[in-house]
């Protein structure tokens, strides 16, 4: 088992491009290459399932925050409360409140999304440390290959009829009357 192995094999990730490296690929090189604690916690990275590994805790707990803080942003535009949305969070990050709130400067709903994803992958960044050659940048990668893979698998296609779906009102004509 080798984490410089599979460190040195992943391809590169970008942001705004297609993923290089399917997820199942991914899961099962982890699975190859890393322990089965640390193959179980970049899978869980990925697929959102329950895992007790002290990164994925302190993952999941920053990302609460990020959506947290979103939560209060969208209230605020909305001018509602925001109680009922938000998750208990074990940390505290004024930044990532800080960068969320400029994320929704951005007027349009596609670009306020891409913002968020930004700023997970920058926590992402900051998560994996200074070593390049830890456990933890396989941990970021799993990250940054979610958001990326999620925004792969959007399509204009998918997002018209999700539209569609909610924009739909039911017609009922009232014929008692």
């Amino acid at each position: 088992m080798s984490v410089i192995y599979l460190l040195s094999s992943l391809p590169t990730l970008q942001l705004d491009a297609p993923a290089p490296i399917t997820t199942e690929a991914f899961v099962a090189a982890c699975r190859d290459q890393l322990s089965a604690a640390d193959a179980a916690a970049a899978e869980a990275l990925l697929t959102d399932a329950a895992c007790d590994h002290p990164f994925v805790t302190t993952w999941r707990d920053r990302d609460t925050i990020l959506r947290n803080a979103a939560a209060y942003q969208r209230a605020r535009l909305a001018g509602t409360d925001a109680s009922r949305w938000l998750r208990p969070e074990q940390g505290c990050d004024t930044r990532i409140g800080n960068l969320v709130e400029d994320a929704f400067d951005e007027k349009d709903p596609l670009q306020r999304e891409k913002a968020l994803d930004r700023i997970r992958w920058l926590v992402a960044e900051e998560l994996q440390g200074p070593d390049p050659l830890n456990v933890k940048n396989v941990f970021a990668y799993a990250i940054k290959l979610a958001i990326v893979a999620r925004w792969t698998a959007r399509t204009p296609e998918q997002g018209q009829a999700a539209f569609d779906c909610l924009t739909e009102t039911p017609l009922t004509l009232n014929t008692d009357e």
